[in-house]
């Protein structure tokens, strides 16, 4: 699934542009700036209503998964510079310095449980005695179990990110805040590849599929931080839905016949925006 950008990311994101703008700074009309969906605040919770605790998984795993090699492309990417686009040399080097002072900040973490599909129908899914709301019939079509999954890459590069913005390296700040999106998501592909012990003989996994993307509303973070240990990872659920780290992914990924569940080559694939030029 394509990253999301959290509130403190759009706060730094806009902050360092600002900063570049007023240097005259030619990158600041080049650096990508997605939409943001915040959903309203939880409400308080009175003890009226306490929450109904999740059946049992099948699995519970904690992980600390080893994450590939990041690839310079996919930050220049981030930074508004596409594959077919030749960054400035110093632009390369500053990206490339920084994808080494990066490692020794990244600290890759993830949580993941696995239930049996109770009931699937076109907008609802039913697993551990309780329903996750979204277009589940498109995106986990022939799934027989689901693992619900969180990630994180941690704190400090998010700290680091807005320290060298506040001091006016912007480019080093952004090239840090995509440095952390970019460890978040390989840390969930680490986690498949974890995860794909649990496959069975001739079984494929269907596409990941997160709150706030392709007709999952944001409430349902909720749902799934009941039913994964997300805490035992050190993730945590704000009152806003975002999540703490805020380089952290959730979501649900089916498991089933390959025949049933598909080939899947891309998380872009059911995504309509063709020309994104973030688009895998």
């Amino acid at each position: 699934m394509p990253w999301r950008r959290s509130t403190a990311d759009e706060n730094l994101f806009v902050s360092a542009r600002g900063r570049a703008n007023a240097a005259g700074d030619p990158l600041s009309q080049k650096i990508w700036r997605p939409r943001i969906v915040i959903a309203p605040p939880l409400p308080r919770n009175d003890g009226s209503r306490a929450p109904v605790p999740a059946r049992a998984p099948l699995v519970s795993r904690v992980l600390a998964p080893r994450i590939k090699a990041l690839d310079m492309s996919d930050i220049l990417r981030s930074l508004g510079y596409p594959p077919d686009a030749a960054p400035p040399a110093d632009v390369r080097r500053t990206v490339a310095q920084t994808l080494v002072d990066a490692q020794p900040l990244l600290q890759p973490r993830g949580a993941f449980a696995l239930y049996p599909v109770t009931a699937l129908g076109a907008r609802a899914l039913e697993i551990g005695g309780m329903t996750v709301v979204g277009d589940v019939g498109e995106f986990l079509a022939g799934a027989r179990r689901i693992a619900v999954f969180m990630v994180t890459i941690g704190s400090e590069i998010t700290r680091r990110a807005e320290a060298r913005c506040r001091d006016g390296d912007a480019l080093a700040g952004l090239a840090l805040d995509a440095i952390g999106s970019w460890a978040a998501e390989a840390t969930a592909e680490a986690l498949m590849a974890e995860l794909a012990s649990e496959l069975g003989p001739g079984e494929a996994f269907t596409l990941r599929y997160s709150p706030g993307y392709c007709g999952m509303d944001l409430t349902q973070q909720r749902t799934l931080f009941q039913l994964a240990p997300a805490d035992a990872a050190g993730i945590s659920l704000l009152p806003s839905l975002l999540m703490h780290p805020l380089k952290s992914i959730s979501g649900i990924v089916g498991l089933g016949p390959r025949e049933a569940v598909g080939v899947h080559l891309s998380p872009c694939e059911r995504c309509p925006l063709v020309g994104c030029h973030m688009r895998r």
